[in-house]
């Protein structure tokens, strides 16, 4: 399927207009930190645990050599999508609490090369997908 700018925009504003700009920042960094670690997970060696392969095997295979049920991956990336949920939670209201919020909400938009990058972004991502 694919996306068009201004589908984009209006899932957008509605998102903004149920959940305003701390739900927005919260859904933001929550993915963002799962995606992060998640990374991590794939790609990182692990010298600190004197594990050989890298974290993406141990990922998916447990001390016994034996690989981990499906269920109890999705299991482990649900508890950790919670984790990351709650670390957001902290970081915006500790952003609150600085009176920051509104600042990181202001509308960048009108600077025109925001604009650009912005929409140079978007393109990006829907070609892809």
């Amino acid at each position: 399927m694919v996306t068009t700018r201004i589908k984009a925009e209006n899932n957008i504003r509605e998102f903004l207009k149920t959940h305003g700009n701390e739900g927005f920042l919260k859904l933001l960094l929550t993915n963002y930190l799962y995606e992060l670690v998640m990374y991590y997970l794939h790609s990182a060696k692990n010298p600190a645990a004197q594990v050989r392969e890298d974290t993406s095997y141990r990922f998916y295979v447990d001390g016994q050599e034996r690989v981990y049920p499906p269920e109890k991956i999705e299991q482990f990336k649900h508890g950790l999508h919670a984790e990351c949920k709650k670390k957001a939670e902290f970081i915006v209201g500790t952003l609150r609490k600085m009176e920051l919020i509104e600042r990181l909400t202001e509308n960048v938009m009108a600077d025109p090369q925001v604009a650009q990058l912005v929409h140079e972004a978007f393109e990006s991502i829907t070609e892809r997908t």
